[in-house]
């Protein structure tokens, strides 16, 4: 067997199988068209039962394209198609062939057909459709398995893998018979993330609880002591308290650029007499204040918060806030090139000119160079001259100087603790895991709790940044242009070189440069027999989805072992 694909009613779940074990697991990442529910909505919208509707599929001659767009636009696909004459065989063939080239091109994102082997399996209710059966074999070219059972398989095999076990934890008949459910949402108020818990009482009083990014809403106190590297950062820059200034206050927002050269602008700002005042770390709430200056909806999450963090500030009467421009981040000499994600460098422009309330306030946004120390006091200077006509340049060099020590410090800092980090997880027998992606991915609202899952999960959470200096610094097969881009590839090729180091990648949406990232990420562990892990996060909080992939990797590791 090579490929294992199950589509049901609201997902997509791919295994690719090499030497008799899973190699990688792939499921849809946005919403369940494509799906079972997908085919159902529509035949219920002709007037149709699923099963009628999938026999008429089979006999269409003409089958419309219908591409593979989400339900919204290939509604109106299908409409169009309607008024042009196209029968309800010739829709139903076009929706299961859609069906099809979504999972194929969308989620396992096959060059082609033939990148799933020769010996596949198809699974799950939607292939009780003969039409998307059929669609799927013309598509690939070759004959399929479809056990006569695809709608029960995943049940049957959870009853395989449970005589593994000697004793069960189901129910007796008696315990059935009285059995009792009942839920309630409240929630957590330990902490001011403020989690939505859905708590599940049963009728021996036991409670089962979701929706926590960490223990505390399950009643624990005591937290995990294994290292956690975004939490580490979080707690860092959550240290840098603002200073009484001569000068005066001047606000930062926590967010994108900001959130790995914070204690740069502090250490600087702080030694010109300022007192920098830092917007506070996300969390809903962050979203919901800047959400109507948002100008494009399809712009990655952690650029979108940026404007609850400005807002925050503008709430707070601050009348002088700090967001530079930065084309290039600092040079690591890791790659081809050092730049900035263009979202990161040029937000600035975009909030100036959606928010209004900042054409009343000093919003200082300079096109600056970190890499030259001298150049970067002097784009200070004019930048800070007009708000204190005294602040001299030898007084801003020698801030500059002290901001890259306060930025030195904090970065050693961090590898630091990543390679403690790797002590203690050696010392005590735990798994490592690379949560990698951008330093923002450690915000606590953008990450969604998802190091602390991990953490509960038994790994040790270190991050890209955290380990990459581990690694010699080799070619990869891209253009290796983005700062951050070139620490992932370091901490990818660092996990190959390390049987117990996992890598699970976070991507936004929106992201187009992440693109490029992903495949090459997924070309290096692969290239060592590793495990390909991506997580795609946005405004929508799934953690059950995102535990379903981190346990799918646990169980495939274990299988392998």
């Amino acid at each position: 067997m090579d490929f294992i694909l199950d589509i049901g009613g609201q997902d997509i779940k791919c295994f690719k199988i090499r030497n008799g074990a899973i190699d990688s697991i792939m499921l849809n990442e946005a919403c369940s068209s494509g799906c079972g529910s997908f085919i159902e909505t529509f035949a219920k919208s002709m007037d149709h039962e699923v099963s009628e509707f999938a026999e008429k599929g089979l006999h269409s001659r003409a089958p419309v394209n219908l591409g593979t767009r989400c339900t919204v636009f290939m509604n109106s696909s299908v409409k169009q198609s309607q008024k042009d004459g196209a029968t309800v065989e010739d829709i139903s063939a076009g929706l299961s062939i859609s069906v099809v080239k979504n999972a194929l091109y969308k989620v396992i994102r096959a060059a082609s057909p033939s990148d799933l082997g020769k010996h596949i399996v198809v699974q799950g209710g939607t292939f009780y459709n003969d039409a998307v059966l059929r669609a799927f074999e013309k598509e690939l070219g070759a004959d399929v398995i479809r056990p006569s059972i695809a709608g029960l398989m995943g049940a049957y095999g959870a009853a395989l893998h449970s005589m593994r076990f000697e004793k069960s934890s189901m129910l007796d008949k008696n315990g059935l018979e009285c059995f009792t459910h009942s839920s309630k949402t409240a929630v957590c108020k330990g902490c001011t993330n403020h989690c939505r818990l859905t708590v599940n009482i049963f009728s021996d009083g036991r409670k089962y609880i979701s929706g926590n990014q960490c223990q505390r809403g399950l009643g624990i106190e005591k937290p995990d002591d294994s290292p956690n590297l975004h939490a580490f950062k979080r707690d860092y820059l959550s240290s840098l308290a603002p200073k009484a200034g001569r000068r005066g206050k001047i606000g930062m927002p926590m967010a994108l650029g900001m959130f790995e050269l914070a204690p740069l602008w502090y250490g600087i700002f702080t030694a010109l007499g300022f007192e920098v005042v830092f917007s506070k770390l996300s969390n809903r709430r962050t979203y919901e204040k800047g959400q109507f200056t948002i100008p494009s909806d399809t712009v990655c999450y952690p650029a979108k918060i940026m404007h609850g963090h400005i807002q925050e500030l503008l709430d707070q009467g601050i009348e002088r806030i700090f967001y530079p421009c930065i084309t290039y981040n600092i040079d690591e000499k890791a790659g081809d090139n050092h730049f900035n994600c263009p979202i990161v460098a040029y937000y600035s422009e975009l909030l100036n000119s959606n928010i209004d309330e900042l054409h009343g306030i000093h919003f200082l946004y300079p096109y600056i160079n970190i890499n030259k120390k001298r150049v970067l006091a002097k784009n200070l200077f004019d930048c800070l001259k007009g708000l204190d006509p005294d602040i001299a340049p030898g007084e801003i060099r020698k801030a500059v100087r002290q901001g890259f020590d306060m930025y030195g410090n904090y970065m050693q800092s961090v590898r630091d603790e990543g390679e403690r980090a790797i002590r203690f997880a050696r010392e005590n027998g735990r798994r490592i895991m690379i949560l990698a992606g951008r330093p923002y991915h450690a915000d606590p609202e953008i990450g969604h709790g998802i190091d602390k899952l991990a953490q509960s999960l038994g790994f040790v959470v270190v991050s890209e940044d955290s380990v990459c200096h581990l690694e010699k610094l080799k070619r990869v097969s891209v253009l290796n242009q983005w700062t951050y881009h070139a620490r992932l590839y370091r901490a990818a090729q660092f996990a190959t070189h390390n049987s117990d180091v996992q890598l699970v990648q976070l991507v936004s949406f929106g992201c187009g440069i992440d693109a490029i990232t992903t495949d090459e990420v997924r070309s290096i562990l692969e290239s060592a027999g590793k495990y390909y892990t991506q997580i795609k996060i946005d405004e929508i909080t799934n953690l059950g989805a995102v535990k379903i992939r981190l346990r799918s990797l646990i169980g495939a590791l274990e299988e392998s072992e």
